[in-house]
């Protein structure tokens, strides 16, 4: 795996964590699909949690970030700086796995989602095309 590309998303949320909450707001439509897609879970991994927008409520969760600023605005009590590609639990250590709109900053998108089914039989994943511009 190049090293520097395994840096970018943790510098790059670095540099703009600061505020990041502010900035964005959750969508409670999107919000409301993720809770019934991991209805049912009581752990939850959120990959690439940032501030954990769209985190169910009433579960245990834990957030997964390779920016520590972002794990320092996120307000969870459960959270590991790492990478999506290396989780650093072992096999099945979750009922669930999230990743929302994140896997675009992932180096190694299948390395990603192979360790998201490697430490939860379900996994939920929201993502869009970041380079998609919708013709005029």
């Amino acid at each position: 795996m190049d090293t520097a590309a395994a840096d970018r998303p943790s510098a790059t949320y670095d540099r703009i964590g600061i505020g990041y909450s502010e900035i964005r707001r959750p969508d409670p439509r999107l919000h409301a699909l993720i809770g019934q897609a991991l209805e049912g879970a009581r752990t939850v991994v959120n990959v690439g949690a940032g501030t954990g927008s769209y985190e169910p409520e009433s579960v245990s969760v834990t957030a997964v970030d390779p920016s520590e600023v972002m794990l320092g605005r996120h307000l969870g009590t459960n959270k590991v700086k790492a990478a999506a590609e290396a989780l650093p639990f072992t096999d099945g250590s979750f009922e669930a796995a999230m990743a929302i709109m994140t896997v675009h900053h992932w180096p190694d998108l299948h390395r990603g989602l192979s360790e998201l089914r490697r430490v939860a039989d379900r996994q939920v994943v929201f993502t869009w095309d970041p380079t998609h511009r919708p013709e005029l």
